[in-house]
């Protein structure tokens, strides 16, 4: 299963990595077999959508840098996913600061 915000950026069109824990990036490794895996991604093998062109479409997850990543890719696809870069966070950026950012 995707997580809820991987759908909604693909259903709005905003192809985009959205940083998960690692927790969750080892949830998914382990929560069915793999279509794809490299050292530092993988690709789920259960499709959770199914594209007008017959392509399914994937949870691809990938690690950079100690941050995790996840985003709904076409299976097709899966040699383009480093095209897209990451949003990792400024360096000198407290990370536990910014992850407040907005909510006061």
């Amino acid at each position: 299963m995707a997580p809820p915000q991987i759908d909604q950026d693909w259903d709005s069109g905003q192809h985009q990595w959205r940083e998960i824990t690692p927790l969750a990036y080892q949830q998914l490794l382990k929560a069915t077999t793999l279509l794809y895996r490299v050292r530092d991604a993988f690709m789920q093998a259960e499709p959770v959508d199914v594209l007008a062109g017959g392509d399914g479409l994937y949870v691809c997850c990938k690690e950079q840098q100690g941050f995790y990543f996840a985003r709904l890719l076409p299976g097709h696809d899966w040699c383009k996913r480093d095209s897209l870069p990451v949003p990792l966070p400024k360096a000198g950026a407290d990370l536990w600061l910014e992850s407040f950012k907005g909510e006061f």
